[in-house]
């Protein structure tokens, strides 16, 4: 999977100068973004006077730690040790990872790909030619007719754009709850944490694709399965609820605050339960991290961080629960405040593409 990633976000040209190890990377500024896109700003606070908010909270000191009240911190104690517990009776089998989309991306890697080979291996899952044709006849790609054939659809939106789709939609398992009543109890929150990683998993990407910053496929993977363990922990929590051991209804911070806590220790078991990429663990381990050195085998780690620091400013240009993080990461990347717009612009664009076509 890796090499088929490393191939589809490859650029044409000669790659920049590597640094050397240790080194920080200096990214150069990017290309101003074509009109179409200028036009297309996703939501409001997402153009200049939008981002001057965020500079101004990026740059100011230390944000306030936020408490919980008395009642609702007793809560948050109460339940993450019965979440862990709860998280080790359902603890899912090795074989629970995806391998439909890493198929389809291997298919995809061929040089000699045949189009009636792909899309043959695409169409016994329902779901990916609907989200390939929901893709195609969207308004970034569309070109005025609507596509209702799947060869035109792909040839329409390239090898890239359907590897990027068949992995999210691959993906999308993991975040889903098993049964309906585990849906139920928290409602929206599922595909919300769906929406949210892949948006930074493709924002990320972008991010490392276009300024030559670590690497686009571990940018993608990471962007994907770095909170992974809030989904098994929201499963958890949804099973304590439908035992009866919790009283529904549970207050959203006080749920924030769980899948917060035990997010890492479960999502790093599920990484190495599933034998993910040493990087991918890495980046489990440490993206929430105080401080990440700016060395070059951290590259990976600060694109991550910043692309998952913007969206939440993206989504709220006041949160400033991951200001750190995000301050200390695009600080090591070295970018300006122009770039960094730039930067933030873009996952705006994300956001509103994955909402768009995985609503």
């Amino acid at each position: 999977m890796a090499n088929f990633f490393t191939k589809l976000f490859r650029r044409e040209a000669s790659l920049a100068r590597t640094p050397a190890p240790g080194q920080a990377v200096r990214v150069q500024p990017a290309s101003a973004p074509p009109a179409a896109a200028q036009a297309q700003l996703p939501a409001p606070g997402i153009g200049a006077e939008g981002f001057e908010k965020v500079w101004a909270l990026l740059t100011a000191g230390s944000a306030p730690a936020s408490a919980l009240a008395p009642d609702a911190q007793e809560m948050v104690d109460f339940l993450v040790p019965k979440v862990k517990e709860m998280f080790r009776q359902l603890r899912p089998d090795p074989a629970s990872f995806p391998t439909m989309a890493l198929q389809i991306l291997d298919l995809i890697n061929d040089p000699d790909l045949d189009m009636n080979e792909l899309i043959r291996a695409i169409s016994p899952d329902p779901a990916i030619p609907i989200y390939v044709l929901r893709a195609a006849n969207s308004a970034m790609v569309s070109r005025g007719s609507e596509i209702q054939d799947l060869r035109r659809a792909v040839l329409q939106l390239g090898t890239r754009e359907v590897g990027v789709i068949a992995a999210g939609v691959a993906s999308k398992s993991l975040y889903d709850p098993f049964l309906k009543a585990e849906f139920e109890v928290f409602g929206r929150r599922w595909n919300l944490m769906f929406q949210n990683s892949m948006a930074v998993a493709m924002g990320a990407s972008q991010f490392a694709f276009e300024q030559q910053v670590g690497r686009a496929d571990h940018a993608f993977l990471a962007g994907m399965f770095h909170d992974i363990g809030k989904t098994l922990a929201l499963r958890s929590l949804a099973r304590l609820v439908l035992n009866a051991e919790v009283v529904p209804p549970l207050p959203d911070p006080v749920v924030d605050e769980v899948l917060e806590q035990v997010h890492l220790e479960l999502g790093c078991d599920l990484h190495h339960l599933w034998g993910l990429p040493e990087y991918l663990v890495n980046v489990c381990q440490h993206h929430h991290d105080p401080e990440v050195p700016p060395a070059l085998e951290n590259m990976d780690l600060h694109v991550l961080r910043l692309a998952e620091g913007l969206h939440r400013l993206v989504l709220d240009p006041a949160d400033a629960a991951r200001l750190e993080e995000t301050r200390q990461s695009f600080q090591s990347l070295q970018l300006t405040p122009r770039n960094l717009q730039r930067v933030w612009t873009d996952m705006g664009l994300q956001h509103e593409r994955v909402a768009a076509l995985f609503a």
